[in-house]
């Protein structure tokens, strides 16, 4: 009864305190207490899950089974765990005792209540250890007189403050011994460990770089950040470390083997495991889901009769008639040295010509119709196009990452030279600023705020394509040309010309929240009127001279993000399964379009009977049902 009695405290514990959902332990956790009359194991029990932490209730001997048995009501709202835990013990009369290896003890010490004036100081720990029957060991060096007054205090902390009155210290040796000795001893008795650092690690020498020209950091352009290989100077938790050392105290790191061998007093050495146990824990990760969503819808209306760019052309040429003025040719006179072929002709007489040589009497002109070309235009097309990306990409909590999908276009550049004969020549070759990256990049930086499930993001997507008008073997598409040179030294380049989409923001958003990080809609309305003068005037005839065309663009760029807190490979496989669903779902989709709902379906409900067998259950090899992909996860 007693169990299930706890089994069901425990459980309306965590429905009033927790989320309904799965929450991983974490030292920076913030809880929710409201409960009343619930033991403290169970709401310790409650802390451990939240906190991850080694939490323990010690009933001390002369009342054993009290604490654990004692009963709590209290009522919190989003404070961190440990405070909570601090409340709850004060709650019922118990203090919160820091043991080795980072254990929390929930105790009920001895608690001491005396006066002393101007008493010897050894006289008065003397006291303390007695009524706490404590092992205490004063060292020589340790004299003066105290005035102290306890009431209800536990006799650790009367022992500490009595301590440091004089500035002395106490040090807990093996065993549960106590010393007091002055703090200058401390460094003739220095001691050399080693601690093994799990997750906290050096910078890498290679940082995630996105260039751009709205982008830049403190130290530089282009997001480049330099990274050290001194560990010295780019490990922050070495230089941290340090500060905390004595006069004379050493700290060595070892690359290799991730280890630090630090040589100090048991008070440093306490310290830095204190330090090092709240430094050196597991970061999180944050899952992203970037979709990069570009649409453009061209509307284009054509109607009417055309008549090019200049319109109907109609044109006359004037006729021409042979005469003698001023000239007479064939006369023989002075006129006939100055024709093509003197004595041949041709002369206006056809008599006196050779050959066939005949010279039309009249040439007629002519009132042209030919250049007027008249087109008939009846045209509506709708085009709409959509690119989506979708990269994805996981990041420790706190570091850069960054993702670049797409392909480097090299180009070249021409230069003229003045040759030694004074003429130009021409060179081709790469360009300074070749190659240039055509796609889509995704530099992140998540930052999970402690306590919460806010992802604190710096997001900076860039997107980059070619836009040039080239459709040549000169100029790929993408390209355009140009002309270099001059006079005769002329010569044609090609060079990519690129449109770019960069947003920079940063945005604090829930674990698992969609959410809109950019946009831009472009909208272009070209409309073009042309018709004939007076004629294009004329009521239902003037339609045959008009020609009105209308083009309307729209782009549009929409940039997703989700961000989802990764707490361990657990996360990752579901994460795994939800896209392996997704696509799943996505192919079906396509092939339902490309051979027909029904015949999809058919061919579904036959490959999962082949594979079932007569019950259309799918089963592995050993017989026993297979797991179907999990679209969450829910713990219990």
């Amino acid at each position: 009864m007693k169990s299930m009695y706890r089994a069901a405290a425990l459980c309306a514990l965590s429905f009033l305190s927790a989320p309904t959902f799965a929450q991983a332990p974490s030292l920076d956790a913030r809880v929710d207490l409201r409960i009343a009359d619930r033991g403290l194991e169970d709401v310790v029990s409650f802390l451990r899950q939240r906190s991850g932490a080694n939490i323990v209730v010690l009933d001390a001997a002369t009342d054993e089974g009290n604490l654990a048995r004692a009963k709590v009501s209290i009522e919190l709202a989003d404070v961190p765990w440990r405070d909570a835990l601090e409340l709850v013990a004060e709650k019922v009369g118990a203090i919160v005792e820091e043991r080795k290896g980072g254990v929390l003890a929930l105790t009920r010490p001895y608690k001491v209540g005396f006066i002393s004036n101007d008493e010897n100081i050894r006289d008065v720990i003397d006291a303390i250890a007695k009524a706490a029957n404590a092992n205490v060991v004063v060292g020589k060096e340790v004299a003066g007189t105290v005035s102290v007054r306890f009431s209800n205090v536990p006799w650790r902390e009367a022992l500490e403050v009595t301590a440091k009155t004089l500035g002395y210290v106490v040090v807990e040796e093996r065993y549960g011994v106590l010393r007091v000795v002055d703090p200058r001893t401390l460094e003739e008795q220095m001691d050399t460990r080693t601690y093994q650092l799990r997750y906290l690690r050096p910078k890498s020498v290679y940082k995630p770089v996105i260039k751009s020209e709205f982008v830049e950091k403190s130290g530089g352009k282009g997001g480049a950040q330099s990274a050290g290989s001194d560990p010295a100077k780019s490990f922050s938790v070495l230089q941290a470390l340090t500060k905390a050392l004595s006069k004379n105290g050493e700290l060595d790191y070892i690359e290799t083997q991730n280890v630090l061998v630090l040589r100090d007093t048991a008070q440093v050495h306490e310290q830095v495991r204190n330090m090092l146990a709240r430094l050196d824990v597991e970061p999180l990760q944050v899952f992203c889901d970037v979709k990069f969503v570009s649409t453009a819808n061209s509307d284009v209306l054509n109607l009417g009769v055309d008549y090019g760019d200049n319109g109907p052309m109609v044109s006359m040429t004037g006729g021409q008639i042979p005469i003698t003025f001023p000239f007479t040719e064939g006369s023989s006179g002075w006129e006939d040295g100055i024709i093509s072929t003197p004595g041949g002709g041709p002369f206006a007489d056809p008599t006196l010509n050779f050959g066939n040589t005949v010279t039309p009497d009249t040439v007629f002109g002519a009132l042209s119709f030919t250049q007027v070309q008249a087109t008939l235009r009846l045209l509506q097309r709708d085009t709409r196009t959509e690119v989506m990306q979708a990269p994805k990409i996981i990041a420790l909590d706190g570091s850069e990452a960054t993702i670049f999908v797409g392909e480097t276009v090299r180009y070249a550049e021409a230069k003229s030279e003045q040759g030694q004969a004074g003429g130009l020549q021409l060179s081709v070759a790469e360009a300074s600023s070749s190659p240039v990256e055509v796609g889509f990049q995704l530099l992140i930086r998540p930052s999970v705020v402690p306590g919460t499930k806010k992802i604190v993001m710096e997001v900076i997507p860039k997107e980059t394509s070619l836009s040039g008008t080239g459709n040549s073997s000169l100029a790929p598409p993408g390209f355009d040309v140009f002309t270099v040179g001059s006079g005769g030294s002329e010569g044609s380049i090609a060079l990519p010309r690129t449109r770019s989409s960069t947003i920079v923001t940063t945005m604090m958003l829930e674990n698992g929240q969609t959410a809109v990080i950019g946009g831009l809609t472009t909208d272009s309305d070209v409309e073009t009127k042309s018709k004939v003068p007076l004629l294009g005037d004329i009521p239902l005839v003037g339609e045959l001279f008009k020609h009105e065309a209308k083009n309307r663009d729209r782009r549009s760029l929409m940039v997703f993000i989700t961000p989802t807190i990764v707490h361990s490979s657990e996360d990752t496989e579901i994460l795994l399964r939800q896209e392996l669903e997704r696509r799943r779902t996505s192919l079906k989709q396509q092939l339902d379009e490309l051979i027909g709902a029904k015949d999809a379906a058919a061919g579904q409900q036959a490959h999962e009977g082949g594979e079932g067998g007569e019950g259309g259950e799918a089963k592995s090899a050993s017989g026993a049902p297979l797991e179907q992909p999990a679209e969450g996860r829910q713990d219990g």
